[in-house]
């Protein structure tokens, strides 16, 4: 399978199959109660397309669009955070993986709805990070999930306060729709310290935390900042998480630092991991870590790609 071609083709044919296979996708219920492993893959939209040895890994969409689909074929992926755009490319493709007689990898998956990227890497209005994505309102109309917000603090930038503000108007309206939200609270320094006053911040934002989920990095002492909350927290391995040994071992004792923490979002680290492990492996090394039981692994040989094959 082409993937680019196939995609383009059902995008020139077909432009409004997005929202019939949005509508029609089985939808999982009752996942807020769940431990989670959830795929993200929002970078592209920020201006950012490293990972692992590769500065332009994610550039080559058809090559990323496959991982994205080998990994969420595994039972224990939960579901997908992502841009409309890739979320969009993610439906077409499962549509064609099923046509031609493969699993379903969207039917019963969460899908997240990255909000905020205006913030572009290495700008100087990185930090003045406006919605450019989902709105809370398109998440509702478009039967996602949940949406993603990521709010950066710098103490030194006015423009902080702009995005904070950006958050808590898309936090309110998400919880106006009994929508979750993931918010990411970030430092610049990445302190255990400076996290944990953070997410005491991040916590009390909006008119209310009912479906709030924190999406933090794993830091030194994760339990002083697992204790800062009682939101369920879902960790994320960072733009270099290190060898897959290391990312395990770390995601180990970071899930071990309260009850409240839930599971992960995993991203590059696992789509292209430095060791050049398959994407597939490392999840399931993961998932094992968050399940605490060993993980089997799904392959479909009609899914292939110029540099992957399934």
């Amino acid at each position: 399978m082409q993937v680019t071609e196939s995609i383009l083709r059902l995008r020139l044919a077909q432009p409004e199959l997005c929202r019939t296979l949005l509508e029609r996708r089985q939808r999982r219920v009752h996942w807020e109660a769940e431990k989670l492993v959830l795929l993200a893959i929002d970078h592209p939209a920020r201006r950012v397309v490293a990972a692992g040895k590769n500065p332009w890994a994610m550039a080559d969409r058809g090559e990323l669009l496959t991982r994205v689909a080998r990994v969420l074929m595994q039972p224990f992926v939960n579901g997908l955070l992502a841009t409309p755009d890739i979320i969009e490319e993610v439906l077409l493709l499962n549509h064609l993986v099923v046509e031609a007689g493969g699993p379903n990898f969207i039917d019963g998956k969460i899908l997240v709805g990255s909000m905020n990227r205006g913030g572009l890497a290495n700008t100087v209005f990185e930090l003045d990070d406006v919605v450019t994505g989902y709105t809370p309102e398109s998440i509702a109309a478009l039967h996602l999930d949940a949406g993603k917000l990521l709010f950066r603090l710098d103490p030194d930038s006015r423009d902080s306060l702009r995005t904070m503000q950006y958050c808590v108007d898309a936090l309110n309206v998400l919880e106006d729709h009994n929508l979750p939200c993931f918010l990411e609270p970030l430092t610049t320094n990445g302190s255990t310290d400076d996290l944990v006053r953070l997410v005491g911040v991040a916590s009390a934002m909006g008119y209310s935390s009912a479906h709030r989920w924190l999406k933090l990095p794993m830091v030194g002492d994760m339990a002083r900042v697992a204790a800062a909350t009682t939101c369920p927290i879902v960790l994320l391995g960072g733009g270099n998480p290190g060898t897959t040994e290391q990312l395990v071992a770390n995601v180990t004792e970071a899930l071990a630092a309260g009850p409240n923490v839930r599971g992960l979002m995993i991203g590059r680290g696992v789509l292209y991991p430095e060791d050049d492990v398959d994407p597939v492996v490392v999840a399931s090394k993961l998932a094992a870590a968050v399940y605490e039981e060993e993980q089997e692994v799904v392959l479909w040989d009609g899914l292939k790609s110029t540099h992957l094959v399934g």
